[in-house]
Order: structure tokens, then sequence, then C-alpha cells
């Protein structure tokens, strides 16, 4: 016990000796930890915002006037067989005629003396697609169809909104790369700054008989230190946005971040893994 006390105490005073440095590399394990969460926290949602995203896609597609609610429920069914399409709705020609008088108040019959509104429907694609959706060639198979006249659908925004997202998530994965490097550097030189600091207790050390393993679980502790400060600081700042972002979301979309706590387990494993690895490195080349 009194030996583990001491190897904790030198992890921690070594920590404490190079502030400047430790708080450099602790803030980088917080930044690099803290994007990794919240790309973990972003694929897990992902899909709930690119389906919430995909409800608002709207294609109407109006047949030509010569088409029977009949001939249109057959178009129809070839449509809902299209990759990509979940759903049909049809509209008929009587249903677009009571949708315009309640609109716009008039009786075109009585002003017309027939109905000139032709039968139309709304197709609903499938939002549970692994990638963004591609709606232009969807578009085409339904305009290629005999007795389709027109379609007209609102999605441009959404998928810009989409290829936006997989831009963000592949330029956040880049930053965590390069900010790992970064921090594994730090993180190098702390313990390099320490180990110079210290050389004259550790040639006490070795003349008393201490093992090299021993000299060098004060530094792997410190970089351990440095770990799980930056991850309890990362998981910190991550909840916290979770829960202000639920706040507005819930009010905005009725929507809700999930968080899964074995994301919290992840990045602290991480975190030990890599100072572990890191302080190991370190101190096995200047520790030999």
């Amino acid at each position: 016990m009194d030996k583990l006390a001491f190897l904790i105490s030198e992890g921690v005073r070594n920590l404490w000796r190079h502030k400047l440095t430790a708080i450099t590399a602790i803030f980088s394990v917080f930044i690099t930890l803290f994007l990794i969460g919240s790309l973990f926290v972003i694929t897990q949602n992902s899909h709930y915002l690119i389906e919430y995203l995909r409800t608002k896609y709207k294609i109407e597609v109006f047949f030509k006037a010569g088409v029977t609610n009949e001939q249109a429920r057959k178009i129809m069914g070839v449509i809902k067989e299209i990759p990509g399409v979940r759903s049909t709705t049809l509209i008929t020609k009587e249903d677009a005629l009571r949708i315009f008088k309640d609109q716009f108040g008039e009786d075109i019959v009585a002003i017309l003396g027939y109905n000139p509104l032709p039968a139309s429907c709304v197709v609903n694609i499938n939002r549970k697609q692994p990638d963004s959706v591609d709606i232009r060639p969807l578009i085409s198979k339904i305009k290629s169809l005999d007795g389709v006249d027109q379609v007209n659908y609102q999605g441009r925004l959404i998928r810009r909104i989409e290829n936006f997202y997989q831009k963000i998530v592949r330029g956040v994965s880049i930053a965590v790369i390069i900010i790992l490097l970064l921090t594994i550097i730090i993180i190098a030189n702390t313990i390099k700054l320490t180990i110079h600091a210290k050389q004259d207790l550790i040639k006490i050390l070795k003349l008393l008989g201490a093992t090299n393993l021993f000299i060098k679980i004060p530094f792997l502790l410190e970089a351990i230190f440095q770990g799980l400060i930056g991850a309890g600081l990362a998981l910190v700042a991550l909840v916290g946005v979770i829960h202000a972002g639920n706040t507005y979301l819930e009010k905005l979309f009725h929507m809700r971040i999930q968080y899964d706590p074995v994301v919290g387990a992840i990045m602290v494993g991480f975190a030990i893994l890599i100072a572990f690895l890191t302080g190991y490195r370190t101190v096995t080349k200047y520790l030999a």
C-alpha cells in the first residue's frame, strides 16, 4: 500500500509541477474527446433528423386532363413500385374540386360548366434509407410514365441540408484525427519534460534498487490523469450541450437528442488508452 500511495502521489505531483503543459494536454484531450463524443451522438441521432427532414419531401404528381380516376389509380400503382417510394395518396378530380372550393370559395363547375381540374397524387419517399436521397432519378421515372402531365416537388433545400450534414460529419472526423495527433504530441512532451526535471530522483531510485517499472509508473499515471481529467470535462460539456439542445428542440421540433451512457464509457476508455499508450511509448524511449 505504501508503494501504491507513493506512485500515485508522484503521478499527481508530476501533474502539478508542470501545470501549464499539463493544462494544455488536458485541454487537447478535452477538445478531442468532446468532438469524438459529439460525433458518436450525431451518428446515433442522425437518422431521426434525416427521417424528419424526409417527411418534408412533398412530390405532387398531376395527371393529364383526359386521365380518369381509375386510370390514375393504375398509374399510381406503378409509381408505388418505384424503388424509394414509401406510399402514394390519390386525389381524385372530385377531391381536387372540393379542395379548390375550400381554398378559393368559388364553384368552378358553376362558372365553367365542367370540372377542369385533373386527378393527382401525393408521393411519399422512404424515410429509412441509409444514404442521402437523390430525388432526381425518382422524378425522372415518374415523368416518363404515360398519363403524367406535371411533377412538382419541394425537396431541393432538404437535399442540400443532407449533403451539408454529410460534409459536417467528414469535417469533424478529420478535425478529430488532427487534434488527436496534436494531443499525443503534447502528452508526450509533458512527460518528457517531467522526466528531464526528475533526473536526479530517477538516479537515486535506481541506486536504491528500484526497478524500471517502478520508476516508469508515476509518469504513466501522470499521462492517465491527464486523459481522465480531459475525458471528465468533455463528458460534462457534452451532456450539458445535449441538455441545452433538448430544451430548444422539444419546443421547436418536438424532438430529443438521445444520449447513450455507453458513449461516456467509450470516451473515458479511449482517453485512458491513448494516454497510456502515449505515456508508455515516451517513458520507454527516455527511460531505457
